[in-house]
């Protein structure tokens, strides 16, 4: 099993005309996290009848 936590990544593109240096680059994107979106996910099966033979 393995825990999971979604982030939203909101990026600013500006205009196509705008000039901008790579230090401004860094200033154009937030990441949030919101802690209740958090879950565990089944990576690995260990029982031998749960496989992809039910699922095709």
């Amino acid at each position: 099993m393995h825990n999971y936590q979604p982030r939203f990544h909101l990026v600013y593109l500006p205009p196509k005309n705008a000039s901008l240096d790579e230090n401004e680059h860094s200033s154009h994107f937030r990441t949030f996290i919101f802690p209740e979106t958090s879950f565990t996910a089944v990576t690995a099966y260990q029982n031998q009848r749960v496989s992809t033979e039910y699922y095709s």
